[in-house]
């Protein structure tokens, strides 16, 4: 996992240079393609460090993550064409793929809370420096409440469950008696 993550770091420069919009689509096309071909359990965790791991489902939420923001780049070739800080938006959506990597890769529960909301700020300034519509500041504020007042229950519950069980690692929530699986499955939905 640390070979995308290093990856994604090393393509942050490509950003403030010139004329490598098209260059930066490429290499996270081929990102996409790389990261597919990884040998995947269906009920194990694979690449497992301390901090990262995959397992089926960060694998294709990850996968899903590089597709989009390749997307992204795709669709915003006006952007490319009218050279409107194209630089700040290469970087904007790198960042944003960074965070949702070690949202979806990262083995600690609040860790994941962490870059779950460390992604918004990305999303915050593609929709407001970038949007279309003259509502994209109000739309903007609304994303930002609203997702930090609904996931504020779920740092709540892992708290309480760090509080109950002293850890937090996803690997070992397995371990859970019912009642805390019951909360963790509630937390996740």
């Amino acid at each position: 996992m640390m070979k995308f993550l290093f990856m994604m770091i090393f393509m942050i420069p490509l950003c403030f240079m010139k004329n490598m919009f098209w260059l930066v689509q490429m290499v996270m096309f081929t990102m996409m393609f790389l990261f597919m071909n990884l040998s995947m359990s269906l009920y194990n965790f694979n690449n497992l460090s301390y901090m990262f791991g995959c397992d089926m489902i960060s694998f294709g939420l990850i996968l899903l993550s590089i597709w989009i923001c390749g997307l992204m780049l795709m669709a915003s070739e006006n952007l490319f064409k009218l050279k409107f800080y194209i630089n700040f938006f290469l970087f904007n959506i790198i960042f944003l793929l960074i965070m949702l990597f070690m949202t979806f890769s990262v083995m600690n529960l609040f860790m994941f809370y962490l870059f779950f909301e460390g992604s918004l700020l990305p999303t915050l300034l593609l929709i407001m420096g970038w949007g279309y519509q003259p509502e994209r500041v109000q739309a903007g504020l609304y994303l930002l409440f609203y997702t930090l007042f609904a996931s504020l229950p779920l740092l709540l519950g892992i708290f309480f469950i760090f509080n109950e069980e002293k850890y937090i690692m996803i690997y070992f929530l397995k371990f859970l008696n019912l009642d805390m699986y019951l909360l963790y499955f509630s937390m996740i939905m």
